[in-house]
């Protein structure tokens, strides 16, 4: 109830009793006391009534950013131990393709070993040639000219199936099957001299050298050397070997491997450049 919406109330004194009233000094006091309590409460209550209230801050982007999160939650299943682990892991990843050359790359021993030791090569820019060797083309790179020359476009054709097995893969799925098995990857990358291991920290710089790889110029020829080819631009030559290796699967292979690459990136929160 408002001070204003209190009802008031009047006492009537006998005439007869007047001239015997006369003020006392004490009541005096309390009535001065009333006055001053009742004016300080109905001022406090003037002004919590105008005071307008208090208005809460919208979230800002950065707030929704940070808590917004692409990466799928792990599904709670029980994982063997690493060096048993091949059989789980051709099993949990035979759905994400059936293309026949990432079914022939299942059937390698020591899958989630082979994985790690992958990116860690990739990240310290090295070519895992050996460690990738079922995706290995059955035919040469060539060139248009004896000693130098470009790269025979049909050369490029050479990685058109290890791209199509790559980009077979729903981004998401991958993403989800990582999360699934990060702790073998964990394992495994601690085998490989990490103390404190999070795989995450060997993806991002493999991703990272990949998509850094500058497109060769349409005219950029090759020297041919006695076991291999040298680029002839000495930026390109400059160039991490998985990075020169990276090149000559294609202009257009390698777009699709790098927008492969982003996707995945970004199902999993990686921060990658």
């Amino acid at each position: 109830m408002a001070f204003d919406d209190l009802p008031l109330e009047r006492t009537i004194v006998p005439s007869r009793h007047l001239h015997d009233r006369r003020p006392s000094p004490t009541r005096w006091i309390i009535a001065v006391a009333v006055i001053l309590v009742a004016g300080a409460a109905l001022a406090l209550w003037w002004t919590i009534r105008e005071r307008p209230e208090a208005a809460v801050p919208a979230p800002t982007p950065a707030t929704n950013a940070a808590v917004a999160s692409h990466r799928p939650a792990r599904q709670l299943q029980e994982l063997p131990a690493l060096d048993a682990s091949d059989g789980r892991i051709r099993e949990m990843a035979a759905a994400l393709s059936h293309h026949p050359l990432f079914m022939r790359l299942l059937a390698t021993k020591d899958l989630m070993r082979t994985m790690a030791l992958v990116v860690q090569q990739i990240a310290d820019g090295r070519t895992p040639a050996d460690a990738l060797g079922v995706l290995r083309p059955t035919s040469r790179l060539a060139i248009v000219g004896q000693e130098s020359g470009r790269i025979d476009p049909a050369s490029y054709a050479r990685w058109n199936g290890p791209t199509q097995a790559l980009t077979s893969i729903d981004p998401r799925d991958a993403a989800q099957l990582y999360v699934n098995v990060k702790a073998l990857l964990d394992d495994a990358y601690k085998d490989l001299g990490h103390p404190n291991p999070d795989f995450d920290q060997a993806i991002v710089p493999a991703m990272e050298i990949l998509l850094a790889t500058p497109d060769a110029p349409p005219d950029e020829e090759l020297l041919r050397r006695p076991s291999y080819f040298e680029h002839t631009d000495p930026a390109l030559r400059a160039l991490r070997p998985v990075q020169k290796q990276y090149l000559l699967v294609g202009p257009d292979n390698r777009h699709r491997i790098n927008d492969w690459l982003r996707a995945v990136a970004a199902d999993l929160d990686l921060k990658v450049k």
